[in-house]
């Protein structure tokens, strides 16, 4: 039997240096999704300002966590043509693979509405070999494939709730978190739940802990 949860955060903001931070005082790798093109942007939540990363100025932050693809500028792909849902993906995992000195293997799709057009589009990129959805898949069932990861949970509430069930399921399963560091910072004991999810995960001996590439591979390459 094989259970995995997986934690695929997106946007590269400043507030993924206090989930490392604890990613890596619990001995777990996390998927990062990043945007090269937005260096330094600000924007607002209400009154907060959220800042993203230069991963080109300090790209040692995610040296152990899984770093992924999530679109050059974070656009609504859906609106996009054909020729810029590509240069989209490329020219971000170029980016990514420069500045991180590795393969960039996976892709988070931005906003929520990406559809067989653009999965099919971002698949035939050479060196892309899984795409993480974010439409909402409380099932926990194994995709059908690698390039139709669906979100199992997007707020740590909802996580914790259903995690007793995933912790009880006797057959193989994924648990796919995916959300923002900054989801974490600015809710009320954001951090605290996070740990007490990934403690209570961790308690469990079925369930193994992985990047969203470790998990894929496990799930379509592994020896039945």
């Amino acid at each position: 039997m094989a259970k995995y949860l997986v934690f695929s955060i997106d946007d590269g903001t400043v507030y993924d240096k206090e989930t490392i931070v604890l990613f890596t005082r619990l001995g777990i790798r996390g998927t990062f999704n990043l945007n090269s093109g937005l260096s330094d942007y600000v924007w607002y939540l209400g009154d907060t300002p959220i800042r993203r990363l230069d991963h080109e100025k300090d790209p040692s932050l995610y040296e152990d966590m899984e770093v992924a693809s999530h679109s050059l500028t974070h656009p609504d792909l859906a609106y996009c043509y054909d020729e810029e849902v590509i240069r989209q993906v490329k020219e971000d995992k170029e980016n990514l693979e420069r500045f991180f000195r590795r393969k960039i293997e996976g892709f988070a799709t931005p906003f929520s509405s990406c559809g067989e057009r653009e999965v099919g589009l971002i698949k035939s990129i050479q060196g892309i070999s899984y795409i993480r959805l974010s439409e909402i898949d409380e099932s926990f069932d194994f995709p059908l494939d690698p390039y139709h990861f669906k979100v199992t949970a997007l707020d740590i509430d909802r996580a914790l709730e259903l995690l007793p069930r995933f912790m009880e399921r006797q057959e193989d399963g994924l648990f796919l978190y995916a959300g923002h560091s900054y989801d974490f910072a600015l809710a009320k004991e954001g951090y605290f739940k996070l740990e007490t999810f990934i403690r209570a995960a961790k308690s469990c001996p079925e369930i193994e802990i992985l990047a969203l590439g470790e998990a894929s591979s496990r799930i379509f390459k592994r020896e039945d």
